[in-house]
């Protein structure tokens, strides 16, 4: 019996992420781990409340996406996010969660401006974390004793900063005019694909995120605020955890921590749960700046994931009605 090409890379996925897992059970010292688990169960509540204040400010970030006219409750969206990222968690995260936010506010946003406003919302935190990322990478580089191969790694992470940042001023620089509009009406010359349905829909996104990008400076300077903050509660979050355990580090030292778990998260998209790699990149980086407690990080990280991705399941909002 063949597989198609998703259930193969799904698989694949769970392979990988079960390989690393079993890497990093292999490598940390399971009785350090344990505990260390044990020290985090009165500081645990403490340690809940940067993850906490992050989705409250993901959720407002992404309310200011949104255009004023077509704005849903706070409540509303809050309850979308959580059951969208829950619902990723498990699957393929950006795949099945991005898709899931526009079908829970089909009955009260068009699907073009919610949309817009995810995009928006996410290409703002990508944008401004990767930039904190080079700098934190920088500061890691000049400042820190790691590895060669992790020197290596960072300034990398550096240079891709600069690419993406570049990419980001002309997007939102002013003017007018669009960029796949013009690239539909240049293929269209031979193939018709202004009259397709899904080409329309793309079309009426872009123009509706450049005129979010374009019409109030101020929306881009709240997004930029909300995505550095958020960038610090879950470097908070790992200084938490290793002061909780008897590990402190230094602010520097969390930052780096956090880099490089983002840097992990986004290159293991695709395992379900990130299982294996939630654990591997938090172990690994704790154990490259010669700390101890990086098991207790994985280990914290991984239950307030699964908390949150347990709320979002059970918070999950119904469509009432369908839009004409």
């Amino acid at each position: 019996m063949s597989r198609s090409v998703p259930q193969v890379v799904s698989l694949a996925a769970v392979a990988i992420g079960v390989l690393l897992f079993a890497v990093t059970l292999y490598y940390i010292d399971l009785d350090e781990t344990i505990a260390s688990a044990r020290q985090l169960g009165l500081a645990f509540p403490l340690i809940l409340i940067p993850g906490t204040c992050w989705h409250l400010l993901r959720t407002w970030g992404w309310a200011v996406a949104f255009p004023e006219g077509s704005r849903p409750p706070y409540t509303r969206l809050f309850r979308v996010r959580l059951a969208a990222d829950a619902i990723a968690f498990f699957t393929v995260r950006g795949i099945a969660g991005e898709p899931l936010k526009v079908l829970l506010l089909y009955d009260r946003v068009k699907p073009e401006i919610t949309t817009a406003a995810v995009a928006l919302e996410r290409l703002a935190f990508a944008v401004i974390g990767i930039v904190i990322a080079a700098l934190i990478s920088l500061a890691a580089v000049t400042r820190l004793s790691l590895p060669d191969a992790w020197d290596t790694l960072f300034t990398l992470l550096i240079v891709g900063a600069v690419l993406a940042l570049g990419f980001g001023i002309v997007i939102a620089r002013g003017g007018s005019g669009d960029y796949l509009g013009r690239l539909v009406d240049m293929l269209d010359r031979r193939h018709r694909l202004a009259g397709m349905r899904v080409v329309r829909f793309i079309l009426d996104v872009e123009d509706v995120l450049l005129q979010l990008v374009r019409g109030d400076r101020h929306r881009l300077v709240t997004l930029t605020i909300l995505a550095a903050v958020c960038y610090a509660l879950m470097a908070i979050e790992v200084w938490l955890v290793l002061w909780a355990v008897g590990a402190p580090s230094t602010v520097i030292e969390a930052l780096t921590v956090e880099t490089f778990a983002r840097l992990a998260s986004v290159a293991s998209a695709a395992i379900p749960g990130n299982i294996g790699a939630l654990e591997a990149s938090n172990a690994a980086v704790v154990g490259a700046l010669g700390l101890t407690g990086g098991g207790a990080l994985a280990l914290a990280r991984r239950i307030r994931a699964l908390l949150w991705a347990a709320a979002g399941l059970a918070l999950y909002p119904r469509v009432r009605e369908r839009r004409q």
